[in-house]
């Protein structure tokens, strides 16, 4: 399988029998009312639970399944690879870095973009072994885990946008 082209989200769920051209028609009517890509309108309509959508995607695209990220000790060392706001915004939880620190572990979402694989790739400086969670798995230990401080400059950056958006 080639992985430097996108692949679109309903044409995996497609070919795994989970989406009809009748729920893509929905999706998609979704997609263009909130603006979203087909990953989140998937979810976000409940059309595929996330564990399956997880499932999906990890036999799709050969990367190994988590099914639970660490709820207690995560070494702290990992999150100074990939930075708040970038997990926030690609939904990845950097989770484990072996021993001899040249390798990442990362969990993610939606690997289906080759482009946010490079990129947070780039961004750790390490070779990134990716596996696939759950969106709301990753988030919850996004906001578990990361230190307040590293949180910090993306809180107060928020909130000087919206009070810019409201004078």
């Amino acid at each position: 399988m080639n992985h430097d082209k996108p692949v679109p989200i309903f044409e995996i769920l497609k070919s795994r029998g989970v989406l009809s051209t009748s729920t893509q028609r929905v999706i998609r009517g979704f997609m263009d009312r909130w603006k979203v890509d087909g990953f989140r309108a998937c979810i976000e309509t409940n059309i595929v639970e996330e564990s399956k959508m997880a499932d999906i995607l990890s036999d799709f695209m050969k990367l190994q399944r988590v099914a639970r990220l660490p709820s207690r000790s995560v070494n702290h060392d990992v999150f100074k690879f990939v930075p708040y706001n970038l997990a926030l915004e690609h939904t990845v939880f950097p989770f484990e870095i072996s021993s001899d620190g040249s390798k990442l572990k990362v969990a993610i979402a939606d690997p289906t973009d080759p482009e946010r694989l490079k990129s947070v790739a780039a961004t750790t400086g390490k070779e990134t072994i990716f596996f696939v969670a759950e969106k709301t798995e990753i988030v919850a230990a996004i906001q578990r885990h990361y230190p307040l401080a590293m949180q910090l400059p993306s809180l107060l950056s928020a909130i000087e946008t919206a009070e810019e958006s409201s004078n």
